[in-house]
């Protein structure tokens, strides 16, 4: 009986001593999302050139028709105004987009107006 005890304390002590052994590991750490976004903005049409308006406010790069330019150093999650304005001061139409995290957001301007 005695030795039945002694047994019974073993395994319940390696048990004891096995699951806190365990809960010390510590948890993975989960995949940081991105802070800023970027934005390629196209252009499909032979009339669509110019600078690029973000958010009212020039970006300092040029735009050629049929070609495209990245914007980085966005905050994800806002609402986006794009705009080109050729080298005369016109201005096409306003396209919006609601930027998501990382470098996966595009405007395409297939139309000047």
């Amino acid at each position: 009986m005695k030795k039945n005890i002694v047994f019974i304390i073993a395994i319940l002590s390696i048990v004891v001593l096995l699951t806190g052994c365990a809960a010390s590991v510590p948890a993975p750490t989960p995949n940081p999302q991105p802070t800023s976004a970027s934005l390629t903005v196209l252009s499909s049409d032979y009339w669509c050139y110019g600078y690029v308006w973000v958010n009212g406010m020039s970006t300092g790069k040029y735009l050629d028709f049929n070609g495209s330019q990245v914007i980085t150093g966005l905050t994800p999650g806002t609402t986006t105004s794009v705009q080109l304005r050729d080298q005369y001061g016109a201005s096409s139409h306003m396209e919006y987009i609601v930027l998501q995290p990382g470098s996966n957001n595009m405007v395409n301007f297939t139309y000047w107006l």
